[in-house]
């Protein structure tokens, strides 16, 4: 068998009508009838065409044919089609190598080659080009392949636009669903402005689309991820145009409200509105069967509403339990692993949990939320210089509404000891703009009060992250000690190892314990435990 030069429309020996058959906006019930012709008959061949050509059409019918079909068609005869090979990762979720392998077999189009793109746009294999490159996406980022992912998320969006211009009639209506796969791509890889501006695009094609949950759902996802993005006010638009939109039947529409109702979870948390939060967590379930990219999500909004209101302990044992679950969704380019973290962090150090947070802190240290993560640590150290120098370093690359926020009420938390209001303004002034409420939290009442701040009406929120004066405090030469005195180390081994003498290490340690209210080694160790100083 061979292929098209990108792989597209795989040659089969059938007639050039059988072939061109399989394109276009065929009769949902005639492809039923010969997906099941081809799977009683044993034609693989056969059932893989239908399968890739029309995986859109079979994804969004109800009923079991499509699932039906991927068990039974033998994995190589996946080898046949590209978009059929992504289809049935998509579906069942697969991890076999021959699958990934199958995802990179073939070629596509560079994504910055216009002279290339174009000419493909014009011909007849633009809906093949658009097809193959749309499922392979999707394939990838269901796997987590996020980096992969987004860069095939480029190529959709930049054909998509191309082809509809040139071949309205062939493509027009598969453009809008492309579309909100690429922003719901770049949403969960760590784009969150790029997700938004795709999603505005699917949303405002919407009327074009072949099917009828694209104007709901993009929507919802823009609403998601301007809320993680911190733009509350903007989420708030689009969760009623969500609402707006016409409801969606079918098996997809638990999905479609999933992600809505997220948004509007993290949208009542940041706007400290406790009752509305509260009703939409009731609602969310981790995902069941489903792209399991979504399940970070729910975790996070979870922490967010356990750090203003609810029981953070327990709600930091289920984080860490389910960032080990998903642990594949949240590795290198994701959007929810570093978001995960700085909201494990937060917790810790609301538990006064300093330790803890700092090795938590360790987890996606690259990443440039990581910034803002070292100047609430150094804040809740009790160091308000490097604190303020670590948020203005966090302020400078910040990528998202929250970091932005995040930085200057940190920077305010810092020299809390001496408010400004004129040097705050744009906090102040952006806070009211964006809607997200819940970083006041961060700032002490005093500097609150100084820049006119009114957190009256909070259903009872509480301040996380700010400073607070009755931590129990150690010097970093105390801590050498107390980690040495934890691993059973005797003050001579400390001495050593520190290169101190040893009367410097003795006086390191009686200043401990008087720290600690100890009197022996085993009750510092346990008081350094009880306060989270280990």
């Amino acid at each position: 068998m061979t292929s098209d030069p990108h792989g597209i429309v795989p040659a089969t020996g059938r007639d050039d009508v059988a072939t061109a058959s399989l394109e276009g906006d065929a009769d949902v019930a005639d492809v039923h009838r010969d997906v099941r012709r081809a799977l009683d008959a044993r034609d693989w061949a056969r059932a893989v065409q239908l399968v890739g050509a029309h995986w859109s059409a079979l994804l969004d019918e109800p009923g079991q044919l499509l699932d039906e079909a991927l068990r039974l068609i033998p994995l190589d005869a996946f080898e046949l089609d590209a978009r059929a090979a992504a289809v049935r990762d998509i579906r069942l979720h697969s991890a076999a190598d021959a699958v990934d392998r199958m995802l990179g077999s073939a070629s596509l189009p560079d994504a910055d080659d216009l002279d290339e793109l174009e000419a493909l746009a014009r011909s007849d294999r633009a809906l093949s080009l658009l097809s193959v490159a749309a499922s392979r996406m999707i394939a990838l980022r269901v796997r987590g392949r996020f980096p992969r992912a987004v860069r095939l998320a480029s190529l959709v969006e930049r054909f998509s636009r191309i082809a509809a211009v040139h071949r309205p009639g062939l493509v027009a209506s598969r453009v809008p669903a492309a579309l909100l796969q690429a922003g719901i791509t770049r949403g969960l890889a760590d784009d969150l402005a790029g997700a938004v501006l795709s999603l505005r695009d699917a949303y405002e094609r919407s009327g074009d689309s072949r099917v009828d949950y694209v104007q709901r759902d993009a929507a919802g996802k823009a609403a998601l991820f301007l809320a993680l993005d911190g733009d509350i006010g903007q989420a708030s638009a689009w969760l009623a145009r969500h609402d707006a939109a016409p409801a969606v039947d079918g098996w997809f529409a638990s999905r479609i409200a999933l992600t809505a109702d997220t948004a509007r979870a993290i949208v009542g948390i940041e706007s400290l509105r406790r009752d509305d939060a509260e009703c939409a967590l009731r609602m969310l379930e981790q995902p069941v069967n489903a792209e399991q990219g979504w399940g970070p999500a729910v975790t996070y909004a979870r922490a967010r509403h356990a750090l203003v209101w609810g029981d953070r302990l327990g709600t930091l044992q289920s984080v860490r339990a389910d960032k080990a679950r998903f642990d594949a969704w949240l590795a290198e380019g994701s959007t929810l692993g570093p978001l995960l973290t700085h909201a494990e962090v937060e917790l810790l150090l609301s538990l006064r949990q300093d330790a803890q947070a700092q090795r938590a802190a360790a987890d996606h240290a690259d990443h440039h939320i990581a910034r803002l993560t070292r100047a609430r640590l150094a804040l809740a150290a009790g160091d308000a210089p490097l604190a303020a120098r670590r948020a203005a370093e966090a302020l400078g690359v910040s990528r998202t509404t929250r970091e932005r926020l995040g930085a200057l009420a940190t920077h305010a938390a810092a020299r809390a000891a001496l408010p400004v209001a004129g040097e705050y303004s744009d906090l102040a002034a952006s806070v009211r703009e964006r809607g997200l409420l819940s970083t006041w939290l961060a700032v002490p009442a005093a500097a609150r009060s100084a820049l006119g701040a009114d957190l009256a009406d909070t259903q009872g929120a509480r301040e996380v992250a700010a400073l607070d004066d009755d931590r129990v405090r150690i010097t970093p030469q105390q801590r050498r000690v107390l980690e040495g005195l934890d691993r059973g180390m005797s003050l001579q081994a400390i001495a050593s190892q520190s290169h101190l003498s040893i009367n410097t290490v003795k006086s390191h340690a009686r200043a401990l314990y008087q720290r600690l209210g100890a009197t022996t080694r085993d009750e510092a160790v346990a008081a350094a435990y009880d306060l989270g100083l280990l």
